[in-house]
């Protein structure tokens, strides 16, 4: 494995730790789906440079994701809905908005727990897939 993708993914784990920290009793709920979203978004750039793939300077999961299954034969076992999701709270999930982080307002605990075990589940998948 290439330095550069060690690092991608020691970065994602950075992330991942953040959130879960942050997820115990500090109800600062959209601070932790930002880690999830940074956690993610570096996943999918460590599989990209790994590769040898190019990518824009972008944050969106979604968009890095298509670029993953576009040019690599990869078999994630995920629900592809997560990088909806998490690219629609992304930005909101950092500044202020009239209506909130989500359709349904600002994050619940259950919310935020349930984005952090997609993002663990997806976080193991896509090591054990590059490792």
């Amino acid at each position: 494995m290439k330095e550069i993708t060690i690092s991608w993914i020691a970065f994602a784990e950075k992330d991942l730790q953040a959130a879960k920290q942050l997820l115990d009793g500090n109800e600062i709920e959209n601070i932790v789906l930002f880690h999830c979203q940074q956690a993610i978004e570096k996943l999918l750039k460590a599989i990209l440079v790994e590769h040898n793939i190019r990518f824009p300077k972008i944050h969106s999961t979604r968009t890095l994701y298509e670029l993953v299954i576009s040019n690599i034969i990869i078999d994630l076992k995920i629900n592809e809905d997560i990088f909806i999701e998490i690219d629609s709270i992304y930005i909101d999930s950092r500044y202020p908005t009239s209506l909130g982080v989500l359709p349904s307002g600002f994050p619940t605990h259950e919310e935020a727990k349930k984005m952090f075990d997609e993002t663990e589940i997806l976080f193991e998948e896509i090591k054990s897939i590059i490792m």
